[in-house]
């Protein structure tokens, strides 16, 4: 048999490319702030430091290998009126 195999070019500066990117959220706990993932594979780094938050090192460490850390506004009306 013979297989023949496609050559993709991948223009990785090419506008419309979708960098790898993760969504987190601040929440602040008894006086802590805290870094919890929003998206999925935000949840999947939180799993393998098996741990429910993320830390800023383990942030550093997941923008050095390329994605992009996106932070997203959790807050809503009931907390600012607190």
């Amino acid at each position: 048999m013979k297989y023949t195999i496609q050559r993709m070019k991948i223009n990785l500066n090419r506008k419309g490319f979708n960098k790898m990117k993760i969504q987190v959220f601040i929440k602040n706990v008894y006086g802590n702030q805290l870094i919890y993932p929003k998206c999925k594979i935000a949840k999947s780094f939180s799993d393998i430091a098996k741990t429910k938050t993320l830390s800023i090192e383990n942030l550093k460490t997941i923008a050095s290998i390329g994605y992009d850390v996106q932070l997203v506004d959790e807050t809503n009306i009931k907390d600012l009126l607190k």
